[in-house]
């Protein structure tokens, strides 16, 4: 893994942990109810890895973009050499 990526990870992890805490104090205090809690505690379990997919940092080695022009000359020129 990079460090890029175990920032990301990190970073993303330490912010949904922030935000969720606040939302459990803030249904604590004003609402006190455990439905929306458990809902709370789901939806940002599920909007932490939603983002994660769209927005994790990528190996652009790994990418298989055939559509480009630029990696089709690219596999072309290795497959000669």
């Amino acid at each position: 893994m990079k460090k890029r990526q175990f920032v990301f990870i990190f970073a993303l992890t330490f912010l949904s942990v922030i935000i969720w805490i606040t939302g459990e104090i803030l249904i604590g205090q004003f609402v006190n109810s455990f439905g929306l809690s458990v809902g709370w505690a789901v939806f940002c379990l599920i909007a932490c890895c939603a983002y994660s997919l769209w927005k994790c940092p990528r190996n652009p080695e790994d990418s298989e973009d055939s559509d480009h022009p630029e990696n089709s000359e690219n596999s072309k020129n290795s497959k000669q050499k």
